[in-house]
């Protein structure tokens, strides 16, 4: 490809070169990625840096599969058990800001803060530990919201105890869902900048190969534990199926960050000497031209990620929901009091078992397939399977509008295991590929040009884009589809109601939320024929 291509042409700088870049806290293999990953490191230099063994690597990246198993008790059980508090579905909704607002806040914050640390105990290991404890106590607040608000009323109101228990219930329960929302995001951004810390620059691929495959493990096997009658098989670690749920995912979160905790060596933080010439809103101006100067490529990508993603929430934050008011359409109670919300959400818990073991599977062979046939079948290319992810995202979501079988919804959930793969795996492909052309241009550059003056050296640092960057960039472009899903699903259950419609007793209001999904991945497809791929120009 020219170097002359007009794409190419006055754009400001994207990456440093590789002796003055420092490391990214950010890497999209790890983000709840399957990822294009491989498992061999080859193509090295024979004097490389001494590696991690085996068992180190995975003492590393097991942090991972405890994070992604507690992140399932709020994908699979947190709208069901909010709705049983009797809150409603549009104030359900906003409760689900949390997660945009901690990805928007904690996690620059936590990264920022971690990056500076300089205790003798290592810079990510403290925050893991005081994030990990906080994690705790939110899941103990969401598993004890009724016992709590049963505590606050007997203390304070004994006239009122039965209405203020109610209220206090879902107090409690919505403030730890917001809880854990913040100090878990906090764990997995402090975790993935640890996986990146650690392992030398060679054995990245490697190391980020174990966090994919600790974390899918995690949720499958999450989404199982999930779907398991807990209270019959662990009756004595509670009586209900979010308590037993809760404190298995502490157990299991609490020993997995141990063993990383104790296992994995640190190398304390040792300052850049030239940091305290950098102007003080340095990071502002930073982030600022990252939106301003985001490269065309790239911009074409985020525009895309933009609406997949306003198809995606609606699935993350309802798919549960929806297989379970399906479950009680078709196994209606005798009465209001025989109502158990856990046996629907368990129905709904096994059909995102189905998709997430879909998943997996498609994210070995899709991948797989691409590597090796895209330059021998035509159609087989990274544009095209992303093109088609989405229009299987858009046909299963919009199909929810006529489901009305639990069978058929855990088909539908099963189907869209096979973009989920896609889409944590194309678009970071792409942006791969974008930023490693950059290097090798900017490579090319420092043969020729002087970069040894540390005055010019601080100026680059002033006016460079980093890899990490536009990988941060690229991901608010999938934390801002979150509040406008929010916002949206609000709306459409106050303008659907929860009144059952006697001519068509199994229809759910969250079909709509699902349809309006279907209608943001047909926007996707569009905008991905106009994704620019570096190799293509």
């Amino acid at each position: 490809m020219s170097e002359q291509a007009p794409l190419l042409q006055q754009k400001p700088p994207v990456t440093r070169p590789k002796y003055k870049r420092r490391r990214s806290s950010f890497d999209p293999s790890t983000y709840h990625s399957i990822g294009n990953i491989v498992d061999t490191s080859s193509n090295l230099n024979s004097t490389k840096e001494a590696g991690l063994s085996f068992i180190q690597i995975l003492a590393l990246t097991i942090c991972m599969a405890g994070v992604q198993f507690t992140w399932t008790v709020e994908l699979s059980y947190g709208t069901p058990y909010l709705l049983s508090l009797d809150l409603s579905k549009e104030l359900t909704a906003l409760v689900w800001l949390a997660g945009p607002l901690s990805g928007l806040l904690v996690q620059p914050l936590i990264g920022a803060f971690s990056d500076k640390c300089t205790s003798r105990f290592g810079k990510r290991r403290p925050f893991i530990v005081v994030s990990g404890v906080l994690t705790c106590f939110s899941m103990v607040g969401i598993a004890y919201a009724k016992e709590t608000a049963a505590w606050i009323s007997h203390t304070f109101y004994n006239d009122s105890y039965e209405s203020n228990t109610h209220f206090y219930a879902i107090v409690v329960a919505v403030s730890s869902f917001y809880f854990l929302d913040f100090t878990l995001n906090a764990v997995q951004a402090i975790c993935r900048a640890l996986i990146l810390d650690i392992p030398p620059l060679w054995q990245q691929e490697y190391a980020n190969a174990w966090s994919a495959r600790m974390s899918n493990s995690a949720m499958v096997i999450g989404y199982f534990v999930g779907f398991m009658d807990l209270k019959t098989h662990l009756p004595w670690l509670g009586d209900s199926q979010i308590k037993v749920f809760c404190i298995v995912a502490m157990s299991v979160f609490c020993v997995t960050l141990a063993v990383t905790c104790f296992l994995v060596h640190e190398v304390p933080l040792t300052e850049p000497e030239d940091q305290d010439d950098l102007p003080w809103n340095h990071t502002l101006l930073y982030i600022w031209r990252a939106f301003r100067f985001l490269p065309k490529p790239i911009q074409s990508l985020c525009n895309t990620q933009f609406f997949a993603w306003m198809g995606w929430f609606p699935f993350l934050f309802y798919s549960t929901q929806w297989v379970s008011d399906l479950y009680f359409a078709s196994n209606p109670p005798q009465s209001p009091d025989e109502i158990d919300w856990a046996e629907g959400t368990r129905a709904g818990s096994f059909a995102l078992l189905c998709n997430a073991l879909v998943s997996v599977v498609a994210g070995m062979v899709i991948p797989s397939a691409v590597m090796h046939y895209e330059k021998k079948v035509w159609w087989l290319s990274l544009l095209n399977v992303y093109t088609a992810s989405q229009l299987i995202i858009a046909v299963c979501l919009l199909s929810a509008w006529f489901i009305r079988s639990v069978a058929a919804a855990t088909v539908v959930l099963a189907v869209l295991g096979i973009p989920w793969a896609v889409v944590l795996w194309v678009p970071f492909s792409l942006v791969g590929e974008y930023v490693s052309y950059e290097d090798e241009n900017r490579k090319k550059k420092a043969r020729v040009e002087n970069y040894s003056s540390a005055s010019h050296q601080v100026e680059n640092q002033q006016e460079d884009l980093d890899a990490g960057m536009i990988l941060g960039v690229h991901n608010m472009y999938i934390v801002f589809p979150q509040f406008a899903v929010a916002i949206i699903s609000a709306v459409i259950f106050a303008v659907a109601g929860d009144d059952v419609d006697d001519e068509d007793p199994g229809k759910s209001n969250v079909a709509a939320v699902l349809a309006f999904g279907g209608f943001m991945a047909l926007v996707a497809t569009i905008y991905s024929r106009r994704i620019i791929r570096v190799k293509d120009e």
